[in-house]
Order: C-alpha cells, then sequence, then structure tokens
C-alpha cells in the first residue's frame, strides 16, 4: 500500500509540473542590467537593457533594446517598464546594476534594502557606481558581438581576478550589515568607445564618502586579501618599472589595551618585473635588493596614504573594527567607532623580487 501511495504522488508532481506554465527567451523581457539616474522633480530614473533574441536556434541577441522611465522608487521603476514592454518583465537574470556617482553621494540605503530583500537576485550580481549618467553608461553600445550586462558583467569580473578586490552583491551587503566593517563599489567611467574600471568607492552605510584612483587599488586589494597576479607601476631611479604579483599575503595583529589598541598590518609579497623603463643599468643581485627596497618604501607610503584617507572619512573597508570584534570578549562598537580616528595602524610590507624581465 504505501508503494501504492508513493508512485501515486510521484505520478502527481510529475502532471503538476507538466501544467506549469513555461516561456522561452522570446517570450519574456529578460533585464540584465539596470542602471539609477537622479530624475526629473525629485524622482528617479530607471534604465534597462533588454535583450533581443531571434528566432534561430542558437538563441544569440541579435540587438538590444533600452528603457528609461520617470518612478518613485526601485520597485516603481520595474512597474513603469513593464508598461513600455510588450513581454512580461524577467529580473531574475539581471547581472549589473548601477546608480550614479550622485545618487551615490546622497544615500543608498533605500536601493540596498530592496536589493537584500529580493529573492530573485543574485548574490553574485554586480554593482558599481558610475560617474556621470548610469543612462549614458548602459546605451553606449561598446561591442556587437555581446549584451551592455555580459560587457560590463565580464570587465568587473575579469578584473577582479587582477588589481580589482571582488565586488558582487554578496561582499557588498555581507560589508554593510557587519559590525566594524564599510562597503565598497567599483566606480565606472564611460569613455567615447569604451567604458573603463576608474577606481573604488568607499561607503559609510549607504553613502559614497570617499574614493581611490586605479592607481592606488593593487595597494588596497593588498591590504584587503591575499591574491595573485595583478601589475603595479612604480617609478625607480628616474624610470618606471612594471611590477607583477606572484603572490601576496596580509596579516593582521592586534595589541594593547581596548580602549587603545594597536594595529599591524604585515604584508609579504613576490613579485616578478616585467619591464623596466628608462634605467640605464644592468641587472644584478645589487640592483635587485634596491629595487626591493624601493618597492616596500613605495607600498609603506601608499598604505599609510589609505589608511589616513580611511580614518578621515570614518570609513573602514579593511574591516579592522570587525577583526578586532572577533578578538576581543569586550569589544564596544560605540567606543570603536568614536575612536578610530585616533587609532594606531602600522604597515609594513616586505617585498621579494624573483625575476627579472624586460630591460628597454
Amino acid at each position: 500500500m504505501k508503494k501504492q501511495w508513493l508512485f501515486l504522488m510521484m505520478v502527481s508532481v510529475v502532471l503538476l509540473n507538466g501544467c506549469m506554465p513555461s516561456r522561452s527567451v522570446e517570450e519574456n523581457a529578460i533585464v540584465q542590467i539596470v542602471g539609477y539616474d537622479a530624475g526629473e522633480e525629485e524622482r528617479l530614473q530607471g534604465t534597462v537593457s533588454i535583450p533581443q533574441y531571434g528566432k534561430s536556434e542558437d538563441k544569440q541577441a541579435a540587438s538590444e533594446l533600452y528603457l528609461t522611465v520617470q518612478a518613485d522608487s526601485t520597485k516603481d521603476v520595474e512597474v513603469e517598464i513593464q508598461k513600455q514592454s510588450s513581454r512580461p518583465i524577467s529580473i531574475g537574470k539581471l547581472a549589473v546594476t548601477l546608480y550614479s556617482k550622485e545618487l551615490a553621494e546622497n544615500d543608498l540605503d533605500d536601493f540596498i534594502d530592496v536589493l537584500s530583500r529580493d529573492p530573485r537576485l543574485s548574490r553574485n550580481m554586480f554593482l558599481g557606481v558610475v560617474e556621470g549618467s548610469s543612462k549614458d553608461l548602459i546605451e553606449g553600445g561598446y561591442t556587437q558581438d555581446e549584451t551592455t550586462a555580459k560587457h560590463l558583467q565580464g570587465l568587473i569580473e575579469n578584473n577582479t581576478l587582477y588589481n580589482f578586490p571582488s565586488t558582487s552583491l554578496h561582499d557588498f551587503l555581507y560589508a554593510y550589515y557587519a559590525q566594524g566593517m564599510d562597503p565598497f563599489l567599483p566606480l565606472l567611467k564611460k569613455h567615447e568607445t569604451f567604458v573603463e574600471l576608474s577606481g573604488v568607492g568607499f561607503f559609510k552605510r549607504g553613502v559614497l564618502v570617499a574614493e581611490i584612483p586605479d592607481s592606488a587599488i593593487f595597494t588596497f586589494k593588498m591590504l584587503k586579501e591575499n591574491f595573485i597576479k595583478g601589475m603595479q607601476e612604480i617609478p625607480f631611479d628616474g624610470g618606471v618599472i612594471m611590477m607583477e604579483n606572484i603572490g601576496s599575503n596580509v596579516d593582521y595583529s592586534l595589541s594593547g589595551p581596548t580602549d587603545n589598541p594597536q594595529f599591524d598590518i604585515k604584508v609579504k609579497l613576490k613579485a616578478e618585473v616585467n619591464e623596466i623603463s628608462g634605467l640605464k643599468r644592468d641587472a644584478s643581485p645589487e640592483l635587485a635588493r634596491e629595487m626591493e627596497e624601493k618597492f616596500a618604501e613605495f607600498f609603506n607610503k601608499e598604505g599609510n596614504e589609505l589608511i589616513s584617507l580611511f580614518k578621515e572619512k570614518g570609513v573602514d573597508p579593511l574591516g579592522l573594527g570587525n577583526f578586532a570584534k572577533t578578538r576581543r570578549g569586550d569589544f564596544d562598537l560605540t567606543q570603536w567607532r568614536d575612536n578610530y580616528s585616533e587609532l594606531e595602524v602600522n604597515v609594513k610590507v616586505d617585498v621579494e623580487i624573483t625575476e627579472y624581465g624586460i630591460f628597454s
């Protein structure tokens, strides 16, 4: 009898699934990227790109449809977009969400609340802040063989393998809601024929309060996480050296009393010299040691300048407070925030050059 009931239940499930309505990609308006700007009369402007799929079996997007609406909220953007679409709007494949710097400097708290609550959205989605108009960036049409969403998704994802730290929705929300840690996002800038990652912006809750250029991102990532790959241009002896990271490890340590702690950030960096331009000296062990000293000096200076910026702006993207919280049972977040600007943080970078590259 039990086997019969089990068989009937399985048959019912199969039949019910067969009755569920299904739609192909051609029957849905699949939104893969959305951008938000300040709209007219204090409203919100939302822009989406919807791939237009042909009838062929390869299912490749032949073109993109851009829709822009004025709305009162992010949810209202979806409603207004639906009014302009001949097919049901689907945001389950949303891969990139962009915000203009104007909105980010005002406050993204309401946007973040929606992102954290919507179960349709993937935590692997990328977020970014646009220098200028997100509408103009989305409608740029940078490549003929992939959608704007795929292009920007690949741009951000590829660069996280090198100099840029990871900035997915999961990473952002984790830092946003954690105690003693603040989030950050990549800055994107539109040029005439391409988009570049121009820097990183740092948030105090949902407000963009500081940023660094792309030239300082390698140092930030080095202080934030262990990584390989990535390159940094360093001035040396009247010339320029392109240094490639082949292994960087960072270690935090905490000492001193709770009301006046001291942080030590130690980085061990193994590097290769790929190219030396403008240097009229032959490779030698003495030159290697001199480079190691200059590289360490460069990164120590850059690292301490970043720490000073973070303390000045009251942001903790490195998560030093979160680290202290896990090490001290009497950790007080309010006290930490009050004393953060006076926190003693020592950065020490050791560099080992393992190989020379090309002299020019």
